[in-house]
């Protein structure tokens, strides 16, 4: 190994600092094998045309690699490794040759003569990689590209991947946080400030990768510490009806809190869902896309807010398990633009106009910074569909054609 680094080492050399105007006939190949290292975290390349994709976790001697990927722990003769070389320019002009030790969507990590480098994929202007002596020219590196944005949900709806580690989020609605791989936790800082105290975990407990595909199951509970029932009968009211058999609609309004016994009362509430997420790299490298499938229901299964004796109204006897079911989808069209499109069965959805949801939003007298009207259609199966813009590497803004209508958060 000592060998191979310090052959390694003079080619890079030789290759820096060689006469003016050689540097664009860089020639990777002369490297007699790849450099490999315990803990090199990357896609291997090898002569029969298979693609690795793992961690060194250990070199036996000089000829074999034990390579620890998705699909388990493999043993590959290094010399059935082709060599992966970069030869890339930064946008200041700095310029980086040498082996690839590992790579993510983000950043690139290469090791040259005089130390390891880290360099930030957005920071470059031009790149080159060379596998063996087969060149990939940054035309064609281009053509390919990751999203700036992994998405935690599609609208309201959460998906199965969570918050990344050691990530915060801010959006018009909620606050959250990574803490590990697996599990996040966000609240609605809008009924926090009216003592509504809630919490919202969500613990991925199965996830897969394998080559490209990721896929992913998580639960995932909203819980309410002070909840005011006023608001679930107000989600619910399309299901709340007279002797005659009529609804309670916005045609003939009747405000619920007139018909709650306990107006006032506010308890422990909670919403329960599961989700399953798949997401994959599309066949031409440009971007990904993914689906995701849940379903969610919440504790009005248990019971329902007690209405007045002589109230006029009762809860009609078919509703007897509230639930929302989704199927989501989102796709790449570019590096910072992504389509979102949803279908969705709920049993308390209205449409709302965006005049009303800004109301709702708005609303300083009830709760604020958070959507709950008794105004809109009964409306059990709908579809919204929409774009999310990533502005910056923390700031999103999407648009939707459903209530909330505009989405906007930050990720640090």
């Amino acid at each position: 190994m000592k060998i191979q680094q310090v052959t390694t080492a003079v080619v890079l050399i030789a290759v820096i600092c060689g006469p003016a105007g050689a540097e664009d006939a860089v020639d990777f190949s002369k490297i007699p094998r790849a450099v490999m290292e315990v803990g090199m975290s990357r896609s291997f390349h090898l002569q029969d045309g298979n693609i690795v994709t793992g961690t060194v976790v250990e070199l036996v001697g000089d000829s074999l690699a034990l390579i620890e990927s998705v699909d388990g722990k493999l043993s590959i003769p290094m010399d059935h490794i082709l060599p992966e070389m970069i030869d890339l320019r930064k946008q200041d002009g700095t310029r980086f040759t040498g082996p690839v030790l590992s790579e993510d969507d983000y950043a690139i990590s290469i090791k040259t003569p005089y130390g390891v480098v880290v360099v930030l994929k957005r920071d470059i202007v031009n790149m080159d990689r060379y596998f063996g002596d087969r060149k990939v020219a940054w035309q064609e590196e281009k053509k390919r590209f990751h999203s700036a944005e992994e998405l935690t949900d599609i609208f309201l709806d959460p998906t199965a991947f969570p918050l990344q580690p050691w990530t915060f989020y801010m959006s018009g609605l909620s606050l959250g946080y990574g803490f590990t791989e697996n599990f996040m936790l966000r609240t609605q800082f809008g009924h926090n400030f009216t003592g509504d105290m809630n919490l919202h975990p969500l613990f991925r407990f199965y996830h897969r990768q394998k080559g490209t595909s990721d896929l992913s199951m998580a639960l995932g509970l909203q819980m309410f510490n002070h909840h005011p029932l006023k608001r679930e009968a107000v989600r619910y009211s399309y299901w709340l009806v007279n002797p005659r058999g009529g609804r309670l609609s916005e045609s003939d309004y009747t405000d619920v809190e007139n018909l709650l016994l306990k107006p006032d009362e506010k308890v422990f509430f909670c919403k329960a869902y599961l989700v399953l997420s798949n997401r994959q790299s599309l066949p031409s490298g440009r971007g990904k896309w993914g689906w995701h499938l849940g379903a969610m229901t919440n504790s009005l299964a248990l019971s329902k807010p007690e209405l007045a004796p002589n109230c006029g109204y009762a809860w009609d006897d078919k509703f007897e398990i509230p639930y929302r079911i989704w199927a989501a989808m989102d796709y790449d069209l570019s590096k910072r633009l992504k389509f979102m499109i949803e279908v969705f069965a709920d049993n308390g959805h209205k449409f709302i106009t965006l005049e009303k949801t800004a109301q709702s939003y708005f609303d300083f007298d009830g709760t604020p910074f958070s959507i709950d009207t008794q105004k809109g259609d009964y409306q059990p199966v709908d579809l919204d569909f929409g774009f999310l813009w990533s502005i910056s590497e923390a700031f999103r803004l999407g648009l939707h054609f459903q209530s909330s209508y505009l989405t906007f958060y930050w990720k640090w």
